[in-house]
């Protein structure tokens, strides 16, 4: 009865396995079917040819700008060398570039004005003598060799009197009066004006007393009087001023604040072997030049926005208590006029750095990169130095059409309140031109593998 239990359990257990291994043949046949197809279609889209990535979109490319100039402000802002040149060195040159000359200027005017000049007589005129003594001009003294004296500083000029002076006044006649002076002294050059001021309230004396003889007035000599009005305002006087400072230093700080973050933006990675992981980054070339650009722009405007704001306060402020003098200067300027100055400086800014940025990118290293540099600040600070002596050229087209040139002139403009709006849009298009073409070169560089890789 056992047996015949476990030979019927047997049979059942061995049927039960043989449907099982069937079940299980067929759920792995089907698996790798399966995992084949799989495969195989795998393969066929790797065999596809790769499609080109789509090109990036504006808003794309303006992040990748964006990120590349918050890095590299990033970066400027922790050096302190950006700080120093962009914002504590035009806060200090400028008072004392403004306010410290003249007042040294002024400092030796008044000297020389208070400070009565030894001058060497040779002859004898008493008359003469005696006016200098009362009028306080000059102090005669004598001296065995004249001459040598004035050479050495001991006096400061040298008066010759001629033979029988008084005889010759007194007969009516001219005499000559010899002087000696140096022209290289600046004091001698101060008592040489003394010395004519004497000469002529003498003559004007002599001049009294013959015509006193003669019954004459002197007022016949003089039918016609000048009457002389100045009709210029304060605020031109001021416009002067600042037309004669302003483009200057404003040409100055555009090069030399934007200089460091040039040097070091392109030169400098190139040296520390940075650059060229930039590139491989997903940001194309251009994004990196422009957002590089941007940040040479913003340390260059930085340093001329510094140069006006301390310009303005130190005349303001400064020039009435400094200078010894109780008038203020009006150099406030209105609204739109201030507004119309930052944008044409923008616009050189945007040409100076451009410039430099491509300078840079071409350099091996930040020493030839300054080397390259260092023209480019005296191409530009020289026309700022002579359109003050070129104003005819304000009134033509063309000169608005020079770069740097035409931005100095149209400061000049907006300065002293002659403002042609045609010479203003002249000035804007054609810097905005050659600040583009400058950024396109700038471009162009960073494109050629010979420049990137150059050492």
């Amino acid at each position: 009865m056992i047996r015949g239990a476990w030979t019927r359990w047997k049979s059942r257990w061995g049927s039960m396995r043989t449907l099982h291994d069937e079940r299980g043949r067929l759920v792995w046949s089907v698996m790798l079917e399966a995992l084949r197809d799989r495969r195989a279609r795998r393969g066929r889209v790797h065999e596809r040819p790769a499609a080109a990535p789509p090109a990036p979109g504006p808003q794309e490319t303006g992040r990748w700008i964006a990120a590349v100039y918050a890095k590299e402000m990033l970066e400027a802002v922790r050096d302190r060398r950006t700080l120093v040149v962009m914002i504590v060195l035009p806060a200090v040159f400028m008072p004392l570039a403004t306010l410290g000359i003249p007042y040294l200027a002024q400092r030796q005017q008044h000297r020389l004005q208070s400070v009565t000049p030894n001058v060497a007589v040779v002859g004898e005129a008493p008359g003469l003598i005696h006016t200098a003594y009362t009028t306080g001009l000059i102090t005669p003294v004598r001296a065995r060799d004249p001459v040598d004296a004035l050479r050495r500083r001991r006096v400061l000029a040298v008066l010759r009197i001629p033979p029988r002076f008084d005889a010759i006044l007194a007969r009516d006649g001219q005499a000559h009066v010899g002087l000696l002076y140096d022209t290289s002294d600046p004091e001698s050059v101060a008592a040489r004006g003394r010395v004519v001021e004497l000469i002529s309230r003498y003559s004007q004396q002599i001049v009294a007393r013959r015509l006193a003889a003669r019954h004459l007035n002197p007022r016949d000599l003089l039918p016609v009087v000048l009457d002389e009005r100045n009709v210029a305002t304060e605020r031109q006087l001021s416009g002067l001023l600042l037309a004669s400072l302003l483009p200057f230093f404003i040409a100055m700080w555009a090069v030399v604040g934007g200089m460091s973050v040039a040097v070091d933006l392109a030169a400098g990675e190139k040296e520390r072997g940075t650059l060229e992981s930039l590139l491989v980054t997903p940001p194309s070339r251009e994004a990196i030049v422009i957002g590089k650009f941007l940040s040479v722009i913003t340390a260059s405007m930085g340093a001329v926005i510094v140069v006006l704001i301390t310009m303005m306060i130190s005349l303001r402020w400064g020039y009435p208590y400094l200078l010894h003098t109780t008038k203020k200067l009006d150099v406030s300027l209105p609204l739109g006029t201030a507004v119309v100055m930052l944008g044409v400086a923008l616009l050189f800014s945007a040409l100076v750095s451009a410039i430099q940025l491509a300078i840079s990118i071409f350099a091996r290293s930040p020493r030839e990169a300054h080397q390259y540099i260092t023209p480019l600040y005296f191409v530009t600070v020289l026309p700022a130095l002579a359109v003050q002596f070129i104003s005819e050229w304000q009134r033509s087209g063309w000169a608005y059409l020079v770069p740097a040139l035409n931005a100095f002139f149209a400061f000049r403009e907006l300065l002293l309140g002659t403002v042609n709006w045609g010479h203003l849009v002249l000035a804007a298009v054609s810097s905005a031109f050659y600040a583009a073409l400058a950024l396109e070169v700038a471009i162009a560089l960073t494109s050629r593998e010979s420049v990137i890789f150059r050492t």
